[in-house]
């Protein structure tokens, strides 16, 4: 906009004769008054155009009327050249006001920026005051946790110690066996760190502690051996590990002398070859047949199980096989129990698995359309408002955490 009124620089021409009307020169912005910055930004608006152009009309009706008026040339002169001075004023006026107008957009526009930046920051403080109040939750890691974990090659049980108590008297059930107990001992005088107790077949019941000597107070109170009640420590059971891929082309005997030379040996010179072969047995076989690798689920004593277990692979002849722990919960799928399978289960009817009611199988079922309910959980009246074995069920829980505590992992 170098030149706000698009006209020439041509100066006026000297008066016409008398009788004759001058013809004036538009107003044109003097170059002192109409040079701009380069680096001014403006913004054209149709308002500003609008007070140019009757600046302009203005100024040169000023001029005409001046040349028809009864004015020298000098006169008329100063007066075309002052309308000049103020029509470059005002157009300069009209630059730096654009040009304003403009800053105050950008300013605008930093500054809405800004507040939403602002916004974001007050939100994230927000965000961590509130975790910081938020209450830490620790989780704690179950034995059938670690176990569902594919990654995790061996299980870490807690050490407890158990001990079994019988009544003397084979009509006693559990619950007056448990009763008794609890009426003798008092675990505050003896300072006993008790994890829990359950009742067991044949009337007794098994109570679980933290320490060794816990058990050893158990047997030498006076009380207990006054009212007739065995005492029996619970032998644990020989843990079981998995060896995936084993070649199904080499023998039995031949998996054992490999595991023997090729993984024990080196590192426990002291244990024998009869020793070794007395500690560990095949428990079976799992895989599809006709396959040419089969897995080996072997049964052995803690130090063997804790050596393969390590190295995480077992050295095989030519291949290494993947070893983990083997701790599968049997459950009877005609009582819905865990820890037996239904050919040893002593209950007369069978227990559906979807609403967990007793008489009937999940075939006959009559509410499969309805929502399942656990019929582990149903027995033992605690909330069963899911299906019969599912991973998160408390029952099945509590029976891992059994399972797994009746194995001997740590040896003598």
């Amino acid at each position: 906009m170098a030149d706000a009124f698009n006209r020439s620089s041509r100066t006026v021409r000297t008066p016409p004769p008398e009788g004759r009307p001058m013809k004036t020169d538009p107003i044109v912005p003097s170059p002192a008054h109409t040079a701009q910055p380069a680096s001014v930004d403006v913004v054209s608006t149709s308002e500003i155009q609008g007070w140019l152009s009757s600046i302009e009309q203005c100024l040169n009706e000023i001029c005409t009327i001046a040349n028809e008026g009864k004015l020298n040339a000098d006169q008329k002169l100063r007066i075309n050249k002052i309308s000049r001075n103020v029509a470059g004023g005002v157009s300069q006026l009209a630059v730096q006001y654009q040009a304003v107008k403009q800053q105050i957009l950008v300013n605008n526009a930093h500054l809405k920026a800004l507040s939403e930046q602002n916004n974001i920051r007050e939100q994230i403080k927000e965000l961590q005051l509130s975790l910081q109040v938020a209450p830490k939750i620790e989780t704690k890691v179950s034995f059938a946790d670690k176990v569902r974990t594919g990654n995790n090659s061996s299980v870490v049980p807690i050490k407890t110690n158990s001990i079994v108590i019988y009544p003397t008297e084979k009509d006693k059930s559990s619950e007056d066996t448990k009763k008794l107990v609890q009426d003798l001992i008092k675990p505050e005088a003896l300072k006993l760190h008790v994890r829990g107790m359950r009742k067991t077949k044949n009337g007794g019941v098994i109570i679980n502690t933290d320490r060794k000597d816990d058990l050893e107070k158990l047997k030498a109170s006076q009380q207990l051996q006054k009212s007739g009640l065995k005492l029996e420590e619970t032998t644990k059971r020989r843990p079981k590990i998995i060896l995936l891929s084993v070649p199904s082309n080499i023998t039995e005997n031949e998996v054992f002398d490999c595991i023997y030379e090729q993984n024990i040996v080196d590192q426990h010179p002291n244990i024998s070859r009869e020793t070794f072969m007395s500690s560990i047995k095949l428990s079976h076989k799992s895989g599809k047949k006709d396959l040419a690798t089969c897995n080996y689920i072997l049964e052995c004593s803690a130090e063997v199980r804790r050596t393969l277990i390590q190295q995480q692979r077992v050295f095989i002849n030519w291949t290494s096989c993947p070893a983990r722990d083997y701790t599968l919960l049997t459950r009877c799928y005609k009582c819905q129990l865990y820890g037996h399978s239904a050919k040893y289960c002593r209950e007369a009817e069978s227990t559906c698995s979807h609403c967990g009611l007793s008489g009937h199988t999940i075939k006959e079922c009559t509410k499969l359309s309805e929502h399942p309910n656990c019929a582990t959980c149903m027995r033992f009246k605690k909330p069963s408002d899911h299906k019969t074995g599912d991973e998160q069920c408390p029952a099945k829980k509590s029976a891992q955490i059994r399972h797994l505590n009746n194995i001997d992992y740590e040896g003598p």
